[in-house]
């Protein structure tokens, strides 16, 4: 004999129009929840992936020290090959890093607005992303930092004063080795609005004078460490061979970092990673608060029906085919949310959040890549963390006999 079709699928269309103003409101919270969350990471996650390129797309340093004056080939010779140490020494690749610190008038009105950081444009190490403009050409041209450059109001054909010379602005920048304007290590946070950095042609640098002027290099390892920890053991071993020869040469170590170290580079990948942890908590959190409001929902729900879910009960329908009745419409809400939650996430909020961080942060160009990851964490999840709260609470709902529903005698003990 075949089953007459279960008349409480009838009643999904009609629940949903009797109660749209709740469903609608659940919803929205659930898709701006959602695409929030999905906006993030998907932001976080395309810009941690550029950074993690951009250690050889853009040459990084494994770290820099400073010398009070400047190293003569056999003194640089010997640190990077460790053949004067008496211990095995780690082998690097030297390169020049000079630079100046230097006050600047971006107001041009004759008072130091910040201090700038200028090096010479290089093609060996800790190369430039231009974001907007041109590279210098000239020497009395400069390029400069973008979140300094927002920061203060600058843009591309401005002219600010660096030391007492007047430069025309090319081009907006971003280091690979100042994604956070620290301007030294022992500073507690960075300061993109008195502190900035900028590059100049190699002519323009040399005419800036001998003031302020630091003797700094970068290394790269022969063999990159595997990890911070190894990056440590092989920072220290090369700190020895560093002091040990350039107090050979009668030269002296004035600073010294490591990139597992430095905050101008590491700085921001921790923030976008810990923002990651928190926004995914939230998350959790909130998706679990609605599958409870879901479940205690649908209990309620049942309430109300228990004469006609006696009767189906007393008819042959399972407890199983009611269960599944009253998992739909939460379901489905979770389901289309989800969807258009990631949709927005993938466009108009996954903008928001990277230009949020744009605005701290001095970050390369990056490309806005599918995260997989993402809608398993705010779709694949949330379903089911929503499909086994409600299943349970259900599953322990319809426990009760089908006389008690018709009695609406609901309660499985006295």
């Amino acid at each position: 004999m075949k089953k007459i079709k279960n008349p409480l699928i009838r009643r999904i269309p009609k629940e949903l129009i009797g109660d749209w103003k709740k469903y609608l409101v659940v919803f929205l919270f659930l898709v701006l929840t959602i695409g929030f969350v999905s906006g993030m990471y998907v932001a976080n996650e395309s810009m941690i992936t550029s950074a993690n390129e951009g250690v050889t797309k853009y040459k990084q340093e494994d770290g820099h020290f400073e010398l009070k004056k400047q190293a003569d080939a056999t003194l640089l010779s010997a640190i990077e090959t460790g053949e004067k140490a008496d211990f095995k020494a780690t082998k690097t690749t030297l390169y020049e890093n000079f630079f100046r610190n230097e006050e600047e008038d971006y107001n041009n009105d004759g008072k130091k607005d910040g201090t700038i950081r200028v090096f010479a444009k290089t093609k060996d190490i800790n190369l430039a992303c231009m974001l907007q403009g041109s590279f210098p050409q000239k020497a009395d041209e400069i390029a400069i930092d973008r979140m300094y450059a927002d920061n203060n109001s600058l843009s591309v054909g401005d002219t600010l004063t660096v030391g007492e010379k007047p430069l025309r602005i090319t081009g907006l920048v971003a280091l690979s080795d100042y994604s956070a304007l620290y301007a030294s290590p022992s500073d507690m946070m960075f300061d993109s609005i008195k502190f900035g950095v900028a590059i100049m042609t190699q002519e323009g640098f040399d005419s800036m004078g001998d003031a302020h002027f630091h003797y700094s290099y970068a290394w790269i390892y022969d063999d990159p460490p595997a990890d911070d920890s190894q990056a440590k053991e092989m920072s220290e071993a090369f700190l020895k061979t560093l002091a040990a020869d350039a107090a050979a040469e009668q030269n002296a170590v004035t600073g010294f970092i490591p990139a597992y170290s430095n905050q101008a580079i590491i700085f921001a990948g921790s923030d976008l990673k810990g923002d990651n942890t928190m926004i995914t908590v939230f998350l959790y959190v909130v998706i679990l608060i609605i599958a409870f409001v879901f479940a205690i929902t649908a209990s309620n729900t049942i309430s109300k029906e228990a004469n006609v879910i006696g009767t189906l009960r007393a008819s042959g329908y399972t407890r199983g085919e009611l269960v599944r009745h009253y998992m739909t419409m939460p379901m489905l809400v979770m389901l289309v949310a989800a969807i258009v939650g990631n949709v927005l996430g993938y466009t108009w909020l996954e903008q928001i959040f990277a230009n949020q961080y744009l605005a701290s942060y001095g970050l390369t160009t990056y490309e806005v890549l599918l995260n997989p990851q993402a809608f398993v964490l705010t779709t694949v999840i949330p379903l089911i963390l929503l499909f086994i709260i409600n299943f349970v609470m259900l599953t322990v709902k319809m426990r009760i006999s089908p006389l008690q529903f018709i009695r609406r005698d609901l309660s499985k003990r006295k």
